[in-house]
């Protein structure tokens, strides 16, 4: 059995006779039957019922069809899937942590590319995700912040996974939370002010706390919101008195979509002084693309862009 078999079956339904769809299809009738004698006789089964008026499906044949459509409808967009991209030949992919400064690099790289056509992606996702990502080439490179304290461990996991991490820069960590939240009109907040007040954080999928992009803190927070996305977390911030921590959660300004909701501030916690490893993880012995290359460009731009608010 084959998909042109299948696509042969579909057509004779359709047409009602073997003659029409072997005119449909450009082959002919002599094929179409043979073809299908032999998927009954592969199957032990029959799937048309012959009269002088042409062909009907039976019982069987029916949902045969019903079956077979389904999966020539499939296989056809997969041919169309992989077709266009011969005609994609510019692509590049980048799985990132939630981090908006490399969702706003990713922004500029497209905008900036003047590709006519092209096939890319960015993906915001857990860190092991990152590291899969990676290391099976389904995309080019993963964007990282990691905590001092969890470097070590995070580097025997990329090399057990033949992927590399290359720092770009380090960031220190801030609290975000709304403008009109109690503690937004200080200057520096301590861990035990915050923690008056409920953590949103995210849900790393996995029971790894290296894997998280954000500064992650000892003390037991008695008020913690896992979320799984960034939008989720910055609407929790905006709407209610719920801090988070890292080295960027959004615009400070606050776009105009979001600009009735409040914007988001951030301010210094006191006890954090470590700064987060910012950089990109890569295959092992694979130089990167020349879109990579101007993706990475970008990203130090925006990575530079936070140290200088």
């Amino acid at each position: 059995m084959t998909i042109q078999t299948l696509r042969y079956m579909l057509a004779i339904a359709d047409c009602g006779s073997f003659s029409a769809a072997a005119k449909t299809l450009f082959v002919s009738q002599s094929t179409l039957s043979a073809a299908i004698k032999d998927l009954e006789e592969e199957l032990d089964v029959k799937l048309f019922s012959r009269t002088n008026r042409g062909v009907s499906l039976t019982v069987d044949g029916e949902d045969f069809v019903r079956n077979a459509r389904d999966i020539v409808e499939r296989a056809d967009h997969l041919e169309s899937r992989y077709q266009h991209r011969k005609y994609a030949p510019k692509q590049f992919a980048v799985s990132t942590q939630r981090l908006p400064f490399s969702v706003r690099a990713f922004n500029r790289f497209v905008e900036e590319a003047g590709w006519d056509v092209y096939d890319v992606a960015i993906r915001e996702c857990p860190t092991y995700t990152i590291i899969s990502d990676v290391e099976s080439g389904k995309s080019d490179i993963g964007v990282l912040a990691i905590h001092d304290q969890f470097m070590a461990a995070l580097q025997r996991v990329f090399s057990s996974n033949d992927v590399v991490f290359e720092e770009m820069s380090r960031l220190p960590a801030f609290a975000f939370m709304r403008k009109s939240h109690p503690l937004s009109n200080h200057e520096s907040i301590s861990m035990e002010e915050l923690l008056e007040y409920p953590f949103v954080t995210y849900d790393q999928e996995a029971d790894r706390s290296e894997y998280t992009e954000e500064i992650f803190f000892h003390q037991i927070s008695d008020k913690t919101i896992h979320v799984c996305d960034r939008c989720t977390k910055v609407a929790l911030v905006r709407l209610s008195n719920a801090f988070s921590i890292g080295t960027d959660l959004t615009n400070s300004n606050a776009d105009s979509f979001h600009g009735n909701l409040g914007e988001i501030v951030r301010i210094p916690i006191k006890e954090l002084t470590e700064s987060m490893h910012i950089g990109i993880l890569k295959q092992k012995n694979v130089e990167v693309t020349t879109a990579a290359l101007k993706y990475l460009e970008l990203l130090q731009e925006s990575i530079d862009e936070l140290r200088n608010i």
